[in-house]
């Protein structure tokens, strides 16, 4: 599987990754008692919805490799066998419905009728089939998760059947993520997809065409006449690159964008919410940023010792200050928004200096003369929010006697000392923890992929590889929740506060993702339901 840096990692899970379970938005923010989100009139049709967008896609290719900046028009352009919705819940796309055998190593997919490509060419079994195949055998983003897949068969040109080597209750939702949407077999066949001219020139089967891409100026995409499910309103969707956020803040506020489109500066929050020109979306995350610890090659082996730091915490100073309360408190080792598997016993504890200090003396460390106890440096990106959480922190474990040093680092230097180098003491993250409960299991697994902190227990390796083995929630959930358990003792890490991003628009656009009736339907970044009441 293709190595990415982590950043690019975190830049895709906060922007487009989303899971599966849960209720996961909250309706659009209103300005006062008296304005609602009812729409009096019916959707009209036309107009063009003008997006920002930060960068120039580097390929039109979703599956091929990550690019951030392609995801939300790939969700306009393609779709998937299933989908996410904004309300974290797995629905049906170019399949109607799907069915588990009973020993879960056969997923039996059903497929639309009459869909065609852009071009005009029929979609088919054999397209989906061809895609899947493409990405486990030329190393797409999504390899490394579809290895339970042993072979996919195509029965008619309206099956398909994905036969498993052993039962995998997370691949759904990974079928469902933003790096399997399904290709054009009649284009991409023989050639090398990641050179293909149709990257640059996409050809999908979603309810907008790509028009064109003019670098560093927008990206063009038209309404699919011919769309094989619900048409848009829209004749055009825009997207205006703006390289810089706070540039692209200013459009929105002098009416050149319809929509933000992009992860605005915290600090304009407040100024979304008071704009009575503007609504502001709410988008809940299965994504945290938590604080994680290595626990092989550091001070901080010493269990008594992450506790304490735990402890010294004041995760509500940091979400009202760092995130600018744009969060909301973590004290679970998984997040809460799949809720049948979640463990809401085994809690990390609320701030308790007293408790924290007396941890740090029973592990034998006594205070010098600048009355701390011990030093530790905690490395963390040069970027925003992570600065000021950093920041925070240090103030927080001062009063406990912890002196921290703060390393601010550019993504290639975390990279290579954090991600590779395993060589630090603690550091922060914003990591996505989905699109399933099994998502612990390379977080917390011993020889996980994202084990950044050199945790190992056996008893969570067994629930966590029992509770990826069976079919049905109620027979998984107890092995995840066993898990949690485990974490929350050990301490490899402290969350810190669930991930919300904030989607201001303006007050004419109705049937924005995040708002009510729609959120059930689409993606985040999908458009058609999006008419201008103007």
């Amino acid at each position: 599987m293709k190595r990415l840096s982590l950043l690019l990692v975190i830049c895709l899970i906060l922007g487009i990754f989303t899971g599966c379970g849960g209720t996961g938005t909250e309706n659009d923010v209103k300005k006062d008692e008296d304005q609602t989100e009812t729409v009096t009139d019916a959707p009209k049709e036309g107009g063009t919805l003008v997006v920002g967008m930060t960068g120039d896609p580097s390929t039109y290719n979703p599956d091929y490799q990550a690019d951030g900046y392609l995801q939300p028009i790939a969700e306009n352009i393609f779709n998937r066998l299933i989908k996410v919705t904004n309300n974290q819940e797995i629905v049906p796309d170019l399949a109607k419905s799907y069915k588990v055998s009973e020993d879960g190593k056969e997923i039996t997919f059903y497929l639309n009728e009459d869909v065609k490509w852009h071009d005009g060419e029929p979609f088919s079994s054999a397209d989906v089939k061809f895609t899947f195949d493409t990405i486990i055998s030329q190393d797409g983003q999504l390899a490394g998760s579809l290895t339970s897949v042993n072979e996919i068969t195509t029965p008619d040109d309206n099956t398909v059947v994905f036969k498993l080597k052993d039962n995998d209750s997370s691949l759904l939702g990974y079928l469902a993520w933003d790096a399997c949407y399904i290709m054009p077999k009649h284009i991409y066949e023989n050639t090398d997809w990641s050179t293909n001219p149709a990257n640059q020139n996409p050809v999908g089967t979603g309810p907008f065409k790509f028009v064109s891409h003019q670098k560093g100026v927008s990206v063009t995409l038209e309404r699919n006449e011919d769309y094989w499910g619900d048409r848009a309103y829209l004749d055009k969707v825009v997207f205006s690159i703006i390289p810089d956020a706070n540039t692209a803040v200013q459009a929105l506020y002098n009416g050149e964008l319809d929509i933000l489109g992009v992860e605005p500066p915290l600090s304009e929050a407040q100024n979304f919410e008071s704009d009575t020109n503007l609504k502001v979306g709410r988008q809940y995350w299965p994504s945290r940023y938590y604080m994680f610890f290595n626990i092989k090659d550091s001070i901080f082996k010493d269990i008594k010792l992450r506790q304490a730091v735990s402890l010294g915490m004041d995760k509500d100073d940091i979400i009202k200050k760092a995130l600018k309360g744009i969060g909301e408190k973590s004290n679970t080792a998984m997040t809460p928004l799949y809720e049948w598997a979640l463990n809401t016993t085994d809690v990390f504890p609320e701030r308790d200096v007293e408790k924290a200090i007396q941890l740090i003396e029973s592990a034998g460390y006594t205070k010098n003369s600048d009355g701390m106890y011990f030093s530790a440096t905690i490395d963390v990106f040069n970027v925003e929010p992570f600065t000021d959480i950093a920041t925070i922190l240090k103030d927080n474990l001062k009063d406990i006697g912890v002196d921290v040093k703060i390393n601010m680092m550019e993504e290639a230097a975390w990279d290579e000392k954090v991600w590779y180098g395993r060589n630090y003491d603690f550091s922060l993250l914003a990591g996505y923890q989905g699109p399933d409960p099994g998502a612990l299991a390379p977080r917390f697994s011993t020889d996980g992929l994202i084990n950044l902190m050199g945790y190992s227990n056996s008893k969570v390796d067994e629930a966590l590889k029992k509770g990826g083995s069976l079919v049905k929630q109620e027979e998984r959930a107890p092995y995840y929740q066993e898990a949690q358990k485990y974490i929350v003792e050990d301490v490899p890490i402290v969350p810190i506060s669930e991930y919300i991003s904030i989607a201001p628009y303006q007050s004419y656009v109705e049937g924005h993702p995040t708002s009510e009736g729609i959120i059930d339907k689409t993606g985040f970044h999908e458009y058609t339901y999006v008419w201008l009441n103007k």
